[in-house]
């Protein structure tokens, strides 16, 4: 099995040296291609007008190849795929992020972009995301998850998304499988201060919404639960339906 790796932290950051390092105990075949520096909350950004610039790199874990790449998580998966390597992945695995990526707030995620960019290109993609580098769970539980979601058979147009609680072993309550909560983390609640007479700093600041719907992902990771289930990619599921009404009205 041919599985990519990349993530929204950066090439350098902890959690893909640790996602790397368990990948590669499920494949031979790991490569990674992933942003030369930091691009959290891009969302489904891409570069245009402009070359992609990749690098090789060396990587403290048992990949194949590993790769940095100036754009964003979205070019990685893009690149990677259709340019850099010469056949296809099985799977692009996107993570270990660092900090949620639940509810509403996977819209902005460039970790959760890069998986939807893999379901884009027709392969499997799996985000995961935990709280703060926070890896005693990560150690014990991700690998076993990664195996059943390589496994789990998933809608064309859905990614499958992991979210990790920050508790500790002792804590921790189990695996839950959730939907997307409606909201975002944070409510849009702004600190606005007077720059000059002409200029105004508008600060978000850190209200949250109280947590609702034991379906959620939200109140999984809040009562200690592992939170795993599948966002869908809703502008592919819509194209894919047209489609097949296209193909119905002809017959």
């Amino acid at each position: 099995m041919r599985i990519l790796i990349t993530n929204d932290d950066g090439i350098d950051a902890a959690g893909i040296k640790k996602l790397a390092q368990i990948v590669a105990k499920i494949s031979n075949e790991v490569y990674i291609v992933a942003p030369s520096g930091q691009r959290s909350a891009v969302s489904h950004s891409i570069t245009v007008g402009k070359a992609l610039q990749v690098r090789r790199e060396s990587f403290p874990a048992a990949v194949k190849a590993a790769y940095s790449c100036s754009g964003m998580p979205a070019d990685c998966v893009k690149v990677a795929v259709q340019a850099i390597l010469e056949e296809k992945p099985d799977v692009v695995i996107s993570g270990i992020n660092n900090g949620h990526n639940m509810g509403y707030d996977s819209i902005y995620s460039g970790t959760v972009a890069a998986a939807r960019e893999a379901v884009y290109q027709g392969i499997k993609g799996i985000a995961v995301s935990t709280w703060r580098e926070n890896y005693a769970l990560v150690d014990r539980y991700l690998e076993k998850l990664l195996r059943d979601a390589i496994d789990r058979k998933l809608s064309p147009h859905e990614i499958w998304n992991i979210n990790f609680p920050a508790c500790g072993p002792e804590d921790y309550m189990g695996i839950r499988e959730t939907l997307p909560a409606a909201y975002p983390r944070y409510k849009d609640v702004y600190e606005v201060s007077c720059v000059s007479e002409n200029v105004w700093e508008y600060e978000l600041v850190d209200v949250e919404y109280e947590k609702i719907g034991e379906h959620t992902d939200f109140f999984a990771v809040e009562h200690n639960y592992i939170s795993v289930g599948a966002i869908e990619c809703s502008v592919l599921r819509d194209l894919q339906r047209s489609d097949a009404n296209r193909r119905t009205d002809r017959c």
